[in-house]
């Protein structure tokens, strides 16, 4: 999870215990909560959105047909 071990967690846990309320902490986890929420469907819709433009970009482009050719020529 993040790179974080077990130690590094528990510190983490330990200073928002001792810098927060207790009585607040479950309005802060719930307010971390929707944060990473957030966060995850930004990183989903970037993903989703490069996925589009790598379809676009391998789109085959249409080759010109004699029709096409005649046309830009001009009279």
């Amino acid at each position: 999870m993040f790179g974080l071990g077990f130690f590094e967690i528990l510190i983490i846990f330990l200073a928002v215990i001792i810098f927060i309320n207790p009585r607040d902490l479950p309005a802060f986890f719930r307010k971390v909560g929707r944060l990473y929420q957030q966060i995850r469907e930004i990183r989903n819709n970037s993903v989703q959105y490069i996925k589009e433009i790598e379809k676009e970009i391998e789109k085959p482009v249409p080759e010109e047909t004699a029709e096409n050719k005649q046309g830009d020529r001009g009279p």
